[in-house]
C-alpha cells in the first residue's frame, strides 16, 4: 500500500487554532493596567537608546570642545570628536522625543487579551 506523497505532508503539518477565550488581562483592574504600562515606559527600547547616545554624544561633545589642538587637527583639520558627538546627541534628540511624545499605553477594557486576531507563521 503506497501513500502520496501529498497526503503525508498534509497529516505531517498540524493546523493551528485560535483560542476560543481571550488571554487574561495583565492586571485586575484599570488602575493596575495602567501602572504596568507606566512600568514598560521606563524600560522602552526608544528611552534606553536615546540615554546612551545622550551619554556617548555628550563624552564626545567634550572631548571635542576640551580636547588638545593635536588631537583635533590629526583627521585632517576636522574635529573627530565634535562632529560625531553633535550627531550622536541629535539622534538621541529625537529618540527620546519620540519616546516621551508616543508612550505605550494600557489596552482599553474591550480588546483587552485579544491580540490583534491575526496568526503568525513561519515562512514554509
Amino acid at each position: 500500500m503506497s501513500i502520496n506523497p501529498r497526503q503525508r505532508t498534509q497529516r505531517a503539518i498540524p493546523r493551528i487554532q485560535r483560542r476560543p477565550e481571550p488571554l487574561p488581562p495583565v492586571g485586575k483592574t484599570d488602575e493596575e493596567e495602567l501602572e504596568s504600562a507606566r512600568a514598560a515606559n521606563w524600560f522602552d527600547v526608544r528611552r534606553l537608546i536615546g540615554g546612551v547616545f545622550a551619554l556617548y554624544g555628550l563624552i564626545l561633545l567634550i572631548l571635542g570642545l576640551a580636547g588638545s589642538h593635536h588631537v583635533k587637527t590629526k583627521a585632517d583639520g576636522i574635529d573627530i570628536d565634535l562632529w560625531p558627538g553633535i550627531g550622536m546627541l541629535i539622534f538621541a534628540a529625537l529618540m527620546l522625543v519620540w519616546a516621551f511624545s508616543r508612550p505605550t499605553r494600557p489596552e482599553p477594557a474591550e480588546t483587552r487579551g485579544r491580540g490583534s486576531g491575526r496568526l503568525r507563521r513561519a515562512p514554509a
